[in-house]
């Protein structure tokens, strides 16, 4: 029996306006996308119609950038971003592992933003509730951990212990680690020992992450590791057992021998698992003034930072992978950064001529306005966060005395670049902002903060279309993975994942906040329904 989907608003990331129509669903694919009333569907002996009302009916959601096992993990933990203290921070903790026995207390998404004088937080807190039990918490960023005593010494990390190469251990006025580790060198020193799981583990917490993403009508994900940690192994293994009920498109660490990328690129090629490229950090954040910037901090005349690889080597990977069809996708939160990026891309286009090679830069956070146009001229993707612009208001938001107000004219950049001809790809960064698609349309029509102010939005100009935006979160991205001749619009032949929200989004753009996905289908497959 075809599964047949009935809707008012069934926008198909083709046309400009979404349309009353039906669409048929056969063999895992799209058979038929019918316009109007029809009566070729009343035989339900045949037919399995599901009359969807006036809910908005798109192509399946590609989240671009999701970190998928710490993603996985925070799914399986605790969330602590809406603490008000370092205090309540350590007691949420203490209360969600109080009875519970395993090995490492995991927590995610803390913000001293959002704490009074926004101190980093330290080891003492956490010693109180934890004496003998080993701590990480991940800050909202995952570019910095909260650590308790057992948990350093367990990795042996003392006063000491030299600072790596691009991280820091921060220290008291004695020189004892304090308890927080900033950046990923720094990070990679206790998470190897907190996040080794066994492998079925691994597949547990991956299936758990599967089933949240059904919930929000995401189908495939844009896999990018941090820390070093990738997972794609267990994914395989699911895969092989028919659970990898996700499009997975996976790039590990940029720094990897070429042989093993060229290796990944011939052995995972499925619809559902695929490589996608290698990825790499070419700063940390501005908020955490480890952004790369092309002009010095405005409340830090002379420091600009620092960036993370060398100009040389990266220039020099940059061909090597561009030579042997390889993507990129380059962390650069700072304008200094992106810049380095498209320099490295132009580099390699210079020396080997124009080819379909589609990198990325991952961020974006602050652009410079004479790199708005490079995008389109060197075939860069714009894969970009919009819910990573928010503070609770824009009164109180940090970007300003960090970059100064002409600078954040330019920051969290989204339609720009978009009217300079760059492919545009949403995605979340989950588990740095939660999984939530719905978030993302929203700030980027809107461009409100957690106040839902200004009214008329931050940088209006920067505003996307409610069609935009969606397009932005499936044809986007499937241009991205490589796959627009199968994901990312509604049409027929296309694979048939397909996302149902529970709202018209195009009439009700006020009540996006409350809009949910009712029912997705992954491959011909109803795999969550709420109708």
């Amino acid at each position: 029996m075809n599964l047949v989907l009935k809707s008012t608003c069934i926008y198909d990331s083709v046309s400009d306006a979404p349309f009353a129509g039906y669409i048929e669903m056969e063999g895992g694919k799209i058979r038929k996308v019918t316009k109007g009333d029809t009566d070729c569907y009343d035989d339900r002996t045949i037919y399995d119609v599901r009359d969807c009302g006036d809910r908005t009916i798109t192509a399946g959601l590609i989240d671009s950038h999701v970190h998928l096992f710490l993603g996985s993990l925070h799914n399986a933990t605790v969330d602590i971003y809406d603490t008000k203290t370092e205090e309540e921070a350590a007691e949420k903790l203490y209360e969600f592992y109080k009875d519970r026995d395993d090995e490492w207390i995991i927590g995610f998404r803390w913000c001293q933003f959002r704490w009074p004088e926004e101190k980093l937080p330290t080891k003492a807190s956490l010693d109180r509730y934890f004496p003998d039990r080993p701590v990480i918490a991940f800050n909202d960023e995952l570019h910095g951990v909260w650590v308790n005593s057992r948990t350093l010494e367990l990795c042996g990390i003392d006063r000491n212990t030299p600072d790596p190469a691009g991280g820091t251990i921060a220290r008291d006025e004695n020189g004892e680690p304090t308890g927080f580790l900033l950046e990923q060198p720094a990070m990679e020193l206790v998470t190897k020992e907190a996040l080794c799981v066994s492998r079925e583990k691994e597949e547990e917490l991956i299936e758990g992450f599967i089933k949240k993403a059904h919930t929000k009508g995401v189908t495939s994900v844009g896999a990018v590791h941090v820390l070093r940690i990738m997972k794609h192994e267990a994914c395989r293994r699911l895969e092989n057992k028919g659970k990898l009920k996700m499009r997975v498109f996976f790039a590990p660490h940029m720094e990897m021998d070429m042989g093993e990328a060229l290796r990944l690129k011939e052995e995972y090629t499925s619809d559902r698992l695929k490589f996608l490229g290698l990825k790499g950090f070419m700063d940390g954040t501005p908020l955490g003034y480890t952004g790369y910037m092309v002009e010095p901090y405005s409340d830090r005349p002379g420091f600009r930072s620092e960036p993370l690889v060398d100009r040389d080597w990266l220039y020099e990977r940059s061909k090597e992978c561009y030579k042997n069809d390889i993507a990129m996708r380059l962390h650069a939160c700072g304008d200094g950064a992106v810049r380095m990026a498209l320099d490295a891309y132009e580099a390699a286009r210079k020396e080997y001529g124009p080819k379909d090679v589609r990198n990325a830069i991952e961020h974006i956070e602050v652009l410079h306005r004479d790199d708005v146009a490079r995008f389109a001229k060197t075939n860069t993707v714009a894969s970009i966060q919009p819910s990573h612009m928010l503070m609770e208001t824009l009164e109180d938001h940090a970007i300003f005395p960090i970059v100064g107000k002409e600078r954040a004219k330019l920051a969290w950049p989204g339609k720009t670049l978009a009217k300079n001809g760059a492919v545009v790809a949403f995605g979340t960064d989950y588990p740095i902002v939660d999984l939530d698609p719905v978030d993302s349309i929203y700030r980027a029509v809107k461009r409100r903060m957690e106040d839902d102010l200004p009214e008329g939005g931050w940088n209006p100009q920067e505003k996307f279309t409610m069609a935009e935006a969606i397009k932005n979160s499936t044809i986007g991205p499937a241009y991205m993975m490589r796959m627009e001749d199968k994901l990312g619009t509604l049409e027929e032949g296309k694979i048939a994942d397909i996302n149902v929200f529970s709202k018209n989004i195009f009439e009700h753009e006020e009540d996006i906040p409350s809009v949910n996905t009712d029912m997705t289908v992954f491959e011909g497959e109803i795999v969550y329904d709420k109708l």
